[in-house]
């Protein structure tokens, strides 16, 4: 039997699904793979369109605060992203200059209380890969294609006809576009331009936890801060690996698209850190450098039959560590919208947008903020007033500060 037709949700076997035509996903990345899997729960049919010759996720290290647990729950692989998962004690915020500790949040069994889930760490490719298979253990409802990239689409009256590059079509009931930041589907329907440079750049870099120095194995999600710079780190798979992400913002003319990066390149942007960390940042033999890319938040998503989903609805910079959060938060309420419409999927598209629009905006928004006001600033004064702002805060204004994004919307909850 399926793993996630089993445990403390009802799953309720489909022999037959709700909708003639299937609902034409595009992208099968975390945010298409949900969508599947949260119409699939609903009884809908639907077509995942995957461009690559395979479906698999680049990238390393992704966070997992309670409401993506809440999400990975009611998509029925929470169980399964768990196996690979480190449960975290805390989150920190390090002076990059000083070594101070700045802010820090104990994880422990009152941060769990008070959310309803805990937060951990973990690779990017096991929340996919666990998606993937909680999709390929459903063929009555879900069909994965490769090879097939979207590069339009037409709506008729009762459907929706999607053109791909290879020059077919796909007819559908309607069309989920989860199609990334640079959405083919959202330039026919917002038509933003993307920032060609934010001057965001990212040096990641996945080691072996034995390469890591001893006095940085902390079983916690850390950042030290420095001006116009700023270094993640922590561990992952079982404690296995280590993550490393070092930011710095600045004139980069690369697009950065995973690209080969040289220690020699990426060292004397954080020279002005302390002796501790740059043992850290000495380690790898090289990066992958990434240029950061984003969109503003827009008031709209929705088409007729055609929506917007995960990056392609709201691309966000990865400050808040919720890009993939809000991408299965969508799914969900997806899922519960079009079930509620009872597959009028017009009403469906326009609910589900009106109850996710503020908060993945939000989101956008705040990620942007947090770089100036509190990661970023410049020596001397200013990081001397941002330390002292935090200095002494007790575990629960942290918690009652993040309410509102750790905090699961109540139709992820009663999914």
């Amino acid at each position: 039997m399926s793993p996630w037709r089993t445990g403390s949700y009802n799953w309720v076997p489909v022999t037959k699904a709700r909708n003639d035509k299937p609902i034409i996903v595009a992208g099968g990345g975390i945010g298409g793979l949900s969508a599947a899997l949260a119409l699939a729960r609903k009884g809908f049919r639907s077509v995942v369109l995957e461009q690559a010759p395979q479906f698999g996720e680049i990238g390393a290290g992704i966070q997992l605060a309670p409401n993506a647990w809440h999400a990975l729950d009611a998509l029925g692989v929470g169980a399964l992203v768990k196996k690979e998962a480190v449960f975290i004690e805390r989150m920190l915020m390090m002076d990059g200059v000083t070594g101070e500790k700045v802010i820090d949040i104990p994880l422990d069994e009152r941060f769990a209380k008070r959310f309803g889930n805990p937060y951990a760490v973990t690779h990017r490719a096991d929340i996919h890969g666990s998606l993937l298979d909680g999709c390929k253990s459903l063929p009555e409802l879900i069909e994965l294609r490769t090879s097939t990239r979207v590069a339009g689409f037409e709506q008729l009256e009762s459907s929706v006809s999607v053109a791909t590059a290879d020059g077919g079509r796909v007819q559908g009931a309607a069309l989920v576009a989860a199609d990334g930041g640079r959405s083919v589907v959202r330039e026919r329907i917002v038509g933003d331009p993307l920032p060609l440079i934010t001057g965001h750049m990212c040096y990641r870099a996945v080691l072996d936890v034995k390469d890591v120095p001893d006095e940085l194995r902390w079983a916690a999600a850390t950042l030290w801060a420095g001006h116009n710079t700023h270094i993640v780190h922590y561990p992952l798979r079982g404690w296995k690996l280590f993550n490393l992400v070092a930011t710095v913002i600045g004139k980069h003319t690369s697009g950065g698209h995973n690209e080969l990066a040289t220690p020699e390149e990426a060292l004397p942007f954080f020279s002005h850190y302390c002796g501790q960390v740059m043992k850290l940042m000495r380690t790898p033999k090289e990066f992958r450098r990434w240029m950061l890319v984003h969109r503003e938040p827009v008031d709209n998503w929705t088409q007729g039959r055609v929506t917007l989903l995960g990056d392609a609805a709201h691309f966000m910079l990865q400050y808040m560590a919720q890009g993939a959060a809000m991408a299965m938060e969508d799914a969900v309420c997806l899922g519960a919208a079009v079930h509620e419409a009872d597959g009028d999927f017009e009403r469906g598209f326009l609910s589900y947008q009106q109850k996710r629009l503020v908060r993945a905006s939000r989101v956008q928004i705040s990620a942007n903020s947090l770089v100036g006001m509190i990661f970023h600033v410049p020596d001397g004064l200013e990081r001397e007033v941002r330390n002292d702002i935090y200095r002494g805060r007790t575990p629960e204004r942290y918690y009652d500060a993040l309410e509102w994004v750790f905090s699961a919307p109540d139709y992820v909850r009663s999914f």
